[in-house]
């Protein structure tokens, strides 16, 4: 057995946090904001942009491309992990295509997990693929499908399931998202001051857990998930290495990735 029952178990306890971010995310920030908490944006990258969202009112969508091929496309819903996770491959590795402009942490967290206890490449690529026989396997651009900009990303929680990739590859100009986690403004509406306090800082320090265990080994990188503004995003560009060299961790490899082409097969490894 190539996972350890324990090892399971370890990760699938992670996931029970999912409640804390749904209640949390927002909160961070208001809470930094009203009781002058210090927000350190120190070393981030200026390249905030302001959100795209883009509405799949019917979740992922979990294809299989070919015997060990498969994308994962769409907007994270509710309910995502517990349609996909019986669907991923257990005994044998498998690459997984991503273009999602995020949505739901729960469910991308929960995937997250899921993804990590197997052997799985991870790939955001601007490019389609093609079989032996020149069939079209995957068309980017399925989430954005407006002509006049056709962006290819994996952003907000998607970022989640990309970093659970044993090697995870950008190839091309894709946009790989990062910020905060937000809370509904319904929840924020029916907590109390305290609570949303104590479930702020819940929230960071169970989204640290989970990317430490994701195997981003950089803090710096790290705290970029909560400091990023969740009313924006930031995206990882080539430009902001001299800046922030751990910015590359964030992958492997890098295929013309905005010009750059490199590898780093253990990034992110502790």
């Amino acid at each position: 057995m190539f996972k350890e029952f324990l090892k399971e178990t370890q990760w699938l306890l992670i996931i029970v946090f999912g409640v804390s971010l749904a209640l949390g995310g927002t909160a961070l920030h208001t809470i930094k904001k009203n009781y002058d908490i210090k927000e350190d944006t120190k070393g981030i990258p200026d390249r905030i942009w302001e959100i795209v969202e883009y509405e799949e009112k019917e979740g992922l969508k979990f294809t299989q491309l070919s015997e060990t091929l498969y994308s994962m496309t769409g907007t994270v819903r509710k309910d995502d992990c517990k349609k996909i996770v019986p669907q991923l491959p257990k005994d044998m590795p498998f690459a997984v295509i991503l273009e999602s402009p995020g949505g739901d942490l729960i469910e991308g967290a929960c995937l997250a997990s899921h993804l990590k206890l197997r052997n799985v490449i991870t790939v955001v690529r601007a490019s389609r693929v093609l079989d032996e026989n020149g069939k079209v396997l995957y068309e980017p651009g399925l989430v954005n499908k407006d002509p006049d900009e056709k962006r290819v990303m994996c952003a907000s929680s998607c970022s989640l399931l990309f970093l659970a990739g044993d090697m995870r590859y950008l190839i091309g100009d894709v946009w790989l998202g990062i910020h905060a986690p937000r809370t509904p403004e319904e929840y924020i509406n029916s907590m109390g001051r305290q609570a949303l306090e104590a479930n702020a800082y819940r929230t960071s320090a169970a989204l640290m857990d989970l990317l430490k265990n994701l195997g981003l080994s950089s803090e710096k990188v790290r705290l970029m998930f909560l400091q990023v503004p969740s009313s924006s995003m930031y995206w990882i560009n080539v430009k902001d290495w001299k800046e922030l060299p751990e910015l590359m961790l964030m992958a492997t490899h890098y295929v013309n990735f905005w010009g750059f082409s490199g590898e780093n097969v253990l990034a992110g490894k502790e």
